[in-house]
């Protein structure tokens, strides 16, 4: 360390001199030893190996179009084994031993320093102790003691009772030690060998208590005016402009009829729009489009509780809202309730691709000509004209490749093709004969004499409710609300619809939702092409989409004023989009705190420093909104585990969808939050193995970015991702 070039920049204090020698003493002491005895590396998982090298197969005999995908799938495969590697049964990395430094007073045991790293490993006479961060029971004290603190624990049948005197969370890279976090301070090495001193700003989450909006902000402010309460009809279009720009008012007070269209980046307002032209509506005409005549179709049951909380406080808490995909498999069940078979939701990519194609609707369109029989159209038919569609080569080919910008090449149609001519004919035979035992009371057999029942290929794909329902529109006409012979059944119709992260449906789903609404084809489309969450929808564009639609008066609004995230937040969430990003920037109204990399050796480490930054963000602002966000189940688990050993409060783990909308610490994957917004927002794991350089990982990263209303972190626990901007490596080297 070269204290004289730090006293000459007055960068580093002379109480923090002793910290950073003792610190630089460990770790070359550590780091010499480890040197000398070389520890082995055992061999890898039989598991792991064996599913990279499947993969790796997979890339040598597949199209050049498919190999992104599994390289993909092989990045996670290697990323999840990693992880499962960071035990005991590792040996210790020499390049960065350890990320945590307990020097410990215990009775009946004196004082030690104790080594909090990736894996175990013990030498007393050389005076090493590093411990597994995540296995070994004295690690618990690294994440549940400050400096100072006393600590009484049982470690299996042994109580220990001792004092922490000293807790610092170190980065070592190439076995030189890079930054040391203590009470002190955070010092961080330049690449010149000495030593700076970070701002607090840089260290901590502060400030951001209440700035992300929650559905309890409007109740009581928007509440007036929907329901039929005394003197409330004058103050309600006042309250709803009040908290809305000029721009936004003008898009819910749209006329009545026809199709609006919303864009708009991350925070720009699409769903508040979208429930406020709800209210407005209502408003305008309470017979005409009372809360039950409404529909909102969300892409994820996250955002279908939020918007049915802020429905709630205007006073609409009785619209229904779902996803689309449960709307749409509840529909196939009641308009093709004899349809028993099995549902797989595994479809392969180009599976997916062929059944979201918008080119597939005139095609079915020209196809239902022939099934549509005055007066004899049944369900049957419609199933017919899908399974027809979808195993007719020649007409695939036509429809699918003869276009400008196929979105398949003729491999990929063929084993698509494939996959359904398997399928599609043992689902049709199977319900015919089923629908005849039905009403004959026979037990009907296949063609081959075996019971079609207990053929397995008689099953659907998540992507074939759409079809069917479509097919069922132009055969039979509109979808009917309960099973054939019900006396209450009716057919499926509301006088408005609002479609929010429209950008995640194919234009086939939206042909069947528009088919929903009556005449005057009252639709309010939101959507954002950057926060892409499924690449195989077909949604390559407004202007295609709408055209597969064909719905007159259109307008499209977009939206240019970005309220959620501030300028710092949407800089870096339009970096990472790379060439994706769209050429026409936002206004951001807000500037905020900067948003800082932080890069670490090891989860354990990370993990440890954010612990850190949340038990007191909470003590000073209890009632602060924060998302941890990974991208893989796996790392947000390790995540949460850490953090909840660190005794974190209000910490919760959301493994499917099931998000609270209240104070404290959410642990989750990117998918999960789409359209939710954070007062604080810490993307972990931000490696290049987790985020390659490919569209799905920068379509991840943008979304998690814009959770963000008030400060964003991002953190790495090694390589860091190519998409992550070059000013923030090196602004966090120092």
């Amino acid at each position: 360390m070269n204290r004289a070039a730090d006293e000459s920049s007055g960068s580093i204090r002379d109480d923090a001199d002793a910290i950073l020698a003792e610190e630089q003493a460990l770790c070359d002491r550590v780091v010499a030893h480890l040197q000398a005895h070389r520890p082995s590396k055992p061999a890898p998982r039989a598991g792991d190996d064996n599913a990279l090298i499947a993969l790796r197969d997979q890339v040598a005999v597949s199209r050049l179009e498919d190999v992104p995908a599994l390289l993909a799938q092989m990045e996670q495969v290697a990323a999840i084994a990693g992880q499962r590697g960071q035990g005991s049964d590792d040996p210790v990395d020499g390049k960065s031993p350890y990320f945590g430094h307990l020097r410990l007073a215990e009775e009946g045991r004196g004082v030690r320093d104790v080594l909090i790293g990736k894996t175990t490993y013990v030498e007393p006479k050389a005076g090493v102790r590093i411990v597994d961060w995540r296995h070994a029971p004295v690690s618990q004290l690294y994440y549940r003691y400050e400096e100072g603190a006393s600590y009484e624990e049982e470690f299996g049948e042994r109580e220990v009772v001792g004092t922490v005197l000293a807790r610092r969370t170190v980065t070592i890279v190439d076995s030189d030690l890079h930054r040391i976090s203590a009470p002190q301070g955070t010092f961080v090495k330049r690449t010149d060998g000495r030593w700076r001193e970070l701002k607090a700003q840089q260290t901590s989450l502060a400030g951001g208590q209440g700035t992300a909006v929650r559905p309890e902000h409007m109740r009581g402010v928007l509440g007036a005016g929907i329901g039929g309460s005394d003197q409330r009809e004058d103050r309600h279009l006042p309250e709803i402009a009040a908290l809305l720009d000029p721009k936004q008012f003008e898009v819910i007070s749209k006329p009545d009829s026809g199709l609006v269209v919303v864009q708009g980046g991350a925070g720009s307002g699409k769903t508040t729009i979208g429930v406020h032209r709800m209210a407005y509506l209502a408003y305008q005409s309470r017979a005409r489009f009372a809360a039950e005549r409404m529909l909102v179709i969300v892409g994820t049951p996250a955002l279908r509780d939020y918007i049915s909380q802020l429905l709630e406080a205007l006073e609409l808490g009785q619209v229904k809202v779902a996803t689309f995909s449960t709307w749409a498999a509840d529909l196939r069940k009641k308009n093709f309730d004899w349809l028993n078979v099995p549902v797989d939701d595994g479809t392969p990519v180009e599976v997916s691709r062929l059944k979201t194609d918008p080119n597939l609707l005139p095609l079915l369109e020209r196809r239902a000509r022939g099934y549509v029989r005055e007066g004899r159209a049944t369900a049957q038919d419609a199933l017919w004209l899908w399974a027809e569609v979808l195993t007719d080569k020649e007409s695939l080919k036509r429809a699918i490749l003869n276009v400008p910008n196929p979105r398949m090449n003729e491999q990929q149609l063929e084993r698509a093709w494939r996959h359904c001519s398997e399928r599609c004919p043992a689902v049709a035979e199977w319900t015919a004969d089923d629908a005849a035992r039905d009403t004959e009371g026979d037990n009907i057999a296949g063609a081959d004499g075996v019971d079609e029942q207990d053929d397995d290929r008689a099953t659907l794909d998540t992507e074939d409710d759409a079809l069917l329902l479509r097919a069922y529109q132009l055969v039979c006409g509109p979808l009917s609300t309960a099973p054939r012979g019900q006396p209450k059944r009716k057919m499926v119709r509301f006088e408005h619809l609002f479609v929010d992260e429209a950008q995640d449906l194919a234009a086939l789903d939206l042909c069947v939702l528009a088919d929903v609404v009556s005449e005057q084809k009252s639709i309010t489309l939101a959507g954002d092409t950057a926060q892409r969450l499924h690449l195989d929808t077909g949604f390559a564009s407004w202007t295609e989409v709408l055209g597969s639609l064909k719905l007159e008066h259109t307008s499209v609004e977009p939206l240019k004023i970005a309220y959620r995230c501030t300028r710092e937040v949407l800089q870096v969430a339009r970096e990472v989009l790379g060439p994706l990003v769209d050429p026409e920037e936002p206004v951001a109204p807000r500037t905020g705190a900067p948003v800082e990399l932080h890069t670490f050796p090891s989860q354990g480490a990370a993990a440890a420093f954010l612990g850190d930054v949340l038990r007191p963000l909470f003590a000073r602002e209890p009632r602060a909104t924060v998302a941890v966000l990974a991208r893989y189940p796996e790392q947000a688990d390790a995540y949460y585990d850490a953090l909840r050993i660190a005794e974190v409060p209000n910490l919760r783990r959301v493994r499917n969808f099931d998000f609270a909308f209240k104070s404290g610490v959410e642990v989750t994957e990117i998918r999960q939050v789409k359209g939710l917004e954070y007062d604080y927002v810490v993307l972990v794991d931000a490696n290049a193995s987790t985020y390659p350089a490919e569209d799905e990982a920068r379509y991840q990263l943008h979304i998690g970015a814009t959770r963000a209303a008030h400060q964003l972190w991002i953190l790495t626990s090694g390589t860091p991702s190519p998409l992550l901007p070059l000013r923030l490596l090196e602004g966090d080297e120092g």
